[in-house]
């Protein structure tokens, strides 16, 4: 292996590493408008909403399907999430089922999974993934923080985990602090 040939390795390595670090992470420099939920194949704990209707809240969007391991692994902290909220009429939670599989497209499973996991949130079923294209979202489970004025302000890629919980309840309590403007 030449000098150059080890150089070029040893960047890969490095970009790799960097590349990886930063996948969780992600404040929006720029809030850009959270994209409107349309063409939703049914609501799950809730009747259709609108992300235009819900100014003057802080709204936790993610994406996950019941049969990604990751996701489960999330379910504690939406659950947390509901529990410390729930007397907080500033805060919604919205679920966007987006199937992998053919298997997770079944709605009775999703609601089935959804009552064994306590979930509580609404949950937009998106099994033609027109939400997944329109949010450009890459990953299960991915979670955006939406700010009273219906900007996109954060997301998180992949499992959060402690940092993550902590950082986006971080973000909750900034974003529900802020005055509309």
């Amino acid at each position: 292996m030449n000098r150059r040939h080890f150089a070029l390795v040893g960047w890969s390595v490095v970009l790799g590493a960097v590349t990886w670090s930063a996948l969780g992470t992600g404040a929006d420099p720029k809030p850009t408008p959270a994209p409107e939920l349309t063409d939703v194949t049914a609501w799950v704990n809730a009747k259709p909403l609108k992300l235009a209707d819900q100014k003057g809240r802080v709204v936790v969007l993610h994406f996950w399907t019941h049969g990604c391991f990751n996701c489960v692994n999330n379910y504690p902290h939406y659950r947390a999430w509901q529990k410390a909220y729930k007397d907080n009429e500033a805060f919604l939670m919205v679920g966007v089922h987006t199937p992998e599989f053919r298997a997770e497209r079944d709605v009775d499973a999703i609601k089935a999974q959804v009552k064994k996991h306590e979930l509580d949130f609404a949950v937009a079923v998106d099994n033609d993934g027109k939400n997944w294209k329109a949010w450009n979202n890459r990953y299960w489970p991915c979670v955006y923080l939406i700010d009273k004025a219906g900007a996109v302000r954060e997301r998180w890629e992949g499992e959060l985990g402690e940092k993550g919980f902590k950082q986006l309840t971080r973000s909750i309590d900034a974003l529900l602090a802020e005055k509309v403007k």
